[in-house]
This record gives C-alpha cells, structure tokens and sequence, in this order.
C-alpha cells in the first residue's frame, strides 16, 4: 500500500443512507477529518498562514471525501454546497425526514409488513430488516428490540414456521 492508505465504502445510492452515515463517519474520522464534516473545526481571522492553508486542504478533502462517495444519481443533492460540513447536513436533512409521514410510510408500510422474499437468503434479509430499524432510528422512530423480533420471526416465510415456532 501507498504511504496514504486506501479506504473505499459503498456509494450513497438514495437507498443505503443509514449504512453510507455510519461508514462515512468512520472513514472521515480515520482520515481526521471528521471534524469537518461534523461542522466542529474552526480556524480564528488571526490563524497565520500555514495553518489557514492546512485547515482549508483538510476541509477540502474532507468535501471531496464525501463527493466522491455519493453516486452520480444523487449528486444534485450537494452541488450547490461550498464545504464539507454543508454537504453532510444537506445529506441529512433529505434522507433524515423526521416528519410523521414519514415515520408512518417508513414504520406502517415498510418496516412492519417487511416478508423475506423467496429466493431471499436470511442474511440479506436481516440486513434489510436492520437497515429499515436504523431508518427509522435515524429519524427519531426506533423500534423496541420486541417489536424487532417479533416483525422479524412474523416476515419470515411459512419454510421457517419451525424456527419461529421454537423461538416463541
């Protein structure tokens, strides 16, 4: 590997906000940037030189970070922002709607008549159901660890009713 090393994450598609959130975070923070992100770093009018230079590469790449991360199709979302900090906030304001339509449409329609498709492996299928919990979580909805397992073992088709028999 290079002296920097390399870090690669899925791109925001408009579908995996919730996992994009977490593995951005993460990477910014192991590249120490994630202040830039957050909105947290700040450099004062009497900052000399060097150090204004160095903060705004970092604010630079802390942008490019999360541009390049985003797929072509949902780029619109960040081309009018100027930093890093706008951009993760712009993000999180489209795909963290915490209005009561939203937390039905996302609770009612989505996460409680979840059923594992056929064809579906069960791994992918509690990573759906995941990703729909933390959903809903990111947007001030979370669903009790019960209700978790209970949807679950009630999504799960009629093959598993053995499992869900003996879970009960």
């Amino acid at each position: 590997m290079s002296v920097e090393e390399k870090w690669s994450i899925d791109k925001l598609d408009g579908n995996n906000y919730a996992t994009w959130k977490f593995q951005m975070k993460h990477l910014l923070l192991a590249k120490g940037l994630w202040e830039h992100g957050e909105g947290t770093a700040n450099i004062d009018d009497a900052t000399t030189a060097q150090p204004r230079a160095e903060f705004v590469q970092k604010s630079q790449k802390a942008f490019s970070t999360i541009v390049l991360a985003i797929s072509t199709n949902q780029l619109y979302l960040v081309t009018s922002c100027d930093g890093p900090h706008e951009a993760w906030e712009t993000l999180r304001t489209n795909f963290e709607r915490g209005t009561l339509a939203n937390k039905l449409l996302l609770k009612k329609k989505q996460y409680f008549r979840t059923e594992m498709k056929s064809g579906t492996s069960v791994e992918l299928h509690l990573k759906h159901m995941k990703e729909l919990a933390d959903k809903l979580a990111a947007i001030s909805a979370p669903i009790s660890e019960e209700d978790q397992v209970v949807t679950l073992l009630g999504s799960l088709p009629q093959s598993y009713s053995t499992l869900v028999t003996a879970s009960s």
